[in-house]
């Protein structure tokens, strides 16, 4: 046992060390980039000879020799781009004048001409196009949407419509082009780099007509005024427009093979007033992104802390991010690295993603998940099965109160799908993000797939919490749901006294099995999320069995409280909301947990039973109840008259509209049942459920008391004749206080417990 315990104890320290090494690797390396990226922020800011022998003996006592040596080389590269501006003019002329055959620059005017006329016959193809769809869809167009699903469902029409007229520009601006300059491969080249912007500035007023619809407020999805919808399509297709003609400019540069210095000056031209006009849309236009993220009603969302959260640090993260991005791209195009200048429009395009995403899920939701009972479609099927209804009926329809019907319970349908449609919209948004996220984090060069990245084991621990808590929401309402459809939960009623009905077994087991499953779906994420983290998981499965076996010896009584309750709930003995005597607890089952159970006694208190403790239940709460009642009338009653009356009055309450339903068996009269020296006991019985006996015997006791009054019986009192022993001859006369001792003498025989009142009395007082 030694040697085992000698040689295992290491192999569990390297595994886990491993591990540990793994992942301070992986914060070592995020670390260095950290600091990376300000040594090269302040040796751009820096003056030329001063801070950057400051920066090299700082970096140098810090140990990143590298990346002073990355930052200097981009101070550099920039020097060397400025400086050569001032030979760019004519080195640019010579270069494009050696593209001519001609040996000038004329061809220049050419490109200008046919790039006008392909510009001219793609936007007339596009417009014909644009017209000739309107005009086919008109029905769809000029119908106002009556829920979200149709609105998606025309935005996405409208798209693939706008992307046909596309594709229309893009074949008549090639044909265009193809026909005026197929023999000159620089103008040929110049041409479609200029129309290749075009169509990309086409797309994205695509998306833009998609997401905003800017002329048709009827179709906006989301919560925009016409100002700020229009006031955004047109900054965000301005911003896009300028970026375009600038990457074009570049890329026609690159083409023609002029000046690298010059290349990379207009580059971060580019890259830095894409970001500065970026920044200033969203800085505009923060109030209505703000509404955006609190309001989000009808689509699965709410207003909590998490949105307040975004609320607050989206813009400056934000302005942070399109800072950063400048540097990065800045420094690479500087390094002649492979540019990404993608970071910069990557917020814009994620937005946009996560919209179209958004969109399609949320259609996908109402057309094929759970379509809406409540659309023109459900309620005509409604309608249609009603008056199936009335045909098989051989009633005649009424269209009117049919489509009312059809209408009041197609809404009644939505309400009770509704909190699964509020899970799945909130799902939708949550996963439209999560695909938003991955492109972002794609474009920064992290691959999602990737081990060793920090970044991708957190971006897949979020998409196993996502899935974690979208099972967790799911197994909570549909059980919830079940459990007050068997009317769980419900109050108890204020007539009931001892023995109501209680609720059905599945709303009392539903519960238990609802925590038990919950806490499986937490375990099973954070193990997972736990191994996605480095964590080696095995010996905490271990661990846990080792303590579960402790626990199994230490705490017997636990097992037999468990194992008691489960064959209790098994054997069906009690329920939740049933009254139950145990021996010494008697009250009513409020709440059932794994090892006890708890007790309200109809007096107030609230016992806790362990289910170990617990040898025998007296349920009074199943099936029914028989209530007995007795009364004591004089001699001279006629018994079998007051039977017959009995009969006749238990009769008249089975047809009573609200007391009646609530017989199992009819009040009856049990005859004489006992003597007594000055009554006779007359007793009555009837049947009702479990509860209802109580509201019952208040009917039957006022019921046979105004019975008998209207009969002429006459209820017995208790009477009791005192003799006094005299001698003959004996004329005394007793005092009130004599009288007074002697009826305080026949108490016992007329109620013992009013004669034993004064010796409990007084010992209550001694105590």
């Amino acid at each position: 046992m030694q040697e085992h315990r000698g040689t295992s104890a290491p192999v569990l320290r390297a595994a886990g060390g491993a591990q540990g090494l793994r992942l301070r690797g992986r914060l070592l390396s995020l670390s260095r980039r950290a600091r990376a990226a300000w040594a090269l922020l302040f040796c751009l800011l820096a003056t030329p000879v001063t801070a950057q022998d400051n920066a090299v003996s700082m970096m140098e006592m810090a140990g990143d020799r590298e990346h002073v040596r990355l930052a200097l080389q981009v101070r550099d590269a920039l020097g060397r781009a400025v400086a050569s501006l001032s030979d760019f003019p004519v080195l640019a002329r010579q270069m494009l004048a050696s593209r001519s055959p001609d040996g000038t620059t004329d061809w220049l005017w050419t490109v200008a001409i046919v790039l006008a006329l392909a510009i001219v016959a793609g936007f007339g193809a596009l417009r014909l196009t644009e017209r000739w769809g309107r005009q086919k869809f008109r029905t769809v167009y000029g119908t106002p949407p009556r829920d979200r699903s149709a609105r998606i469902a025309c935005l996405l029409a409208t798209a693939v419509l706008m992307a046909f007229a596309v594709l229309a520009f893009a074949a008549a601006a090639t044909m265009v082009t193809l026909i005026f300059v197929s023999g000159h491969p620089a103008a040929r080249v110049s041409v479609f780099i200029a129309l290749e912007s075009v169509v990309l500035v086409l797309g994205l007023r695509l998306v833009l007509h998609a997401v905003l619809a800017p002329r048709s407020p009827a179709f906006r999805m989301f919560d925009l005024t016409d100002r700020e919808a229009m006031g955004l399509y047109r900054s965000i297709l301005g911003v896009g427009a300028l970026t375009a003609a600038m990457v074009a400019l570049c890329e026609w540069m690159k083409a023609m093979g002029l000046d690298e210095n010059a290349h990379r000056l207009v580059v971060l031209a580019t890259v830095g007033l894409t970001c500065l006009t970026l920044s200033g849309v969203i800085v505009v236009y923060r109030a209505a992104f703000n509404r955006l993220i609190h309001d989000d009603a009808g689509q699965g969302g709410g207003t909590g802390l998490a949105r307040r959260i975004v609320s607050l640090v989206w813009l400056p993260a934000l302005l942070v991010y399109f800072l950063a991005a400048f540097l990065v791209s800045g420094s690479r195009v500087l390094l002649d690295k492979p540019a990404a200048l993608g970071l910069v429009g990557a917020p814009v395009i994620s937005v946009l993603i996560w919209a179209a995403t958004y969109g399609v899920l949320l259609l996908l939701i109402d057309r094929m998940l759970l379509p809406r009972l409540d659309s023109d479609t459900g309620r005509q099927k409604l309608l249609d099965d009603i008056a199936r209804a009335d045909e098989t009926a051989g009633e005649m329809p009424d269209q009117d109160a049919n489509r009312a019907q059809a209408a009041a319970e197609a809404i009644e349908a939505e309400d009770r799908r509704s909190p699964y449609r509020d899970l799945l919209d909130h799902g939708a948004m949550i996963l439209s993000l999560v695909i938003a996220l991955g492109y972002l984090i794609l474009r920064w060069g992290i691959r999602i797939s990737d081990d060793s990245s920090i970044v991708a084991n957190l971006f897949e621990i979020g998409v196993i919490v996502f899935l974690g808590y979208m099972a967790y929401r799911a197994v909570e309402i549909a059980i919830d749901h079940q459990i007050r459809l068997e009317g769980g939960n419900a109050a108890p009623s204020e007539d009931a006294e001892v023995g109501g009905a209680g609720e059905s077994r599945l709303a009392t087991l539903l519960p238990i099995f609802r925590n038990f499953l919950l806490i499986s779906i937490v375990v099973i994420a954070g193990m997972v999320a736990l191994s996605q983290l480095g964590v080696n998981i095995a010996p905490i499965f271990a661990g846990a069995g080792v303590v579960g076996l402790a626990v199994g010896f230490g705490a017997q009584t636990l097992i037999r409280d468990i194992f008691s309750g489960a064959f209790f709930l098994i054997d069906d003995a009690f329920r939740k909301g049933e009254y139950i005597d145990i021996g010494d607890v008697k009250g009513t089952v409020e709440k059932i947990s794994i090892r006890s159970m708890q007790l309200r006694h109809h007096n107030g208190p609230l016992n806790t039973v362990p289910f170990g403790e617990i040898k025998f239940v007296k349920n009074f709460s199943r099936d029914w109840a028989v209530m007995k009642l007795a009364f004591r009338v004089t001699y001279d009653t006629d018994v079998e008259k007051m039977r017959k009356l009995i009969k006749k009055f238990g009769q008249e309450l089975l047809e009573h509209p609200d007391y009646g339903p609530k017989f199992l068996q009819p009040v009856k009269s049990q005859g004489v049942t006992a003597l007594e020296d000055s009554a006779m006991i007359v007793r009555v019985k009837f049947m009702t459920r479990p509860g209802d006996q109580f509201e019952l015997r208040k009917v039957v006791y006022s019921g046979i008391r105004d019975l008998c009054e209207a009969a002429g019986i006459h209820f017995a009192h208790r009477e009791v004749t005192v003799r006094v022993a005299q001698e003959p001859g004996d004329t005394r006369q007793f005092s009130e206080a004599e009288k007074k001792a002697i009826a305080g003498a026949v108490l016992p025989a007329l109620d013992p417990q009013q004669g034993q009142a004064p010796s409990g009395a007084g010992a209550a007082d001694g105590r």
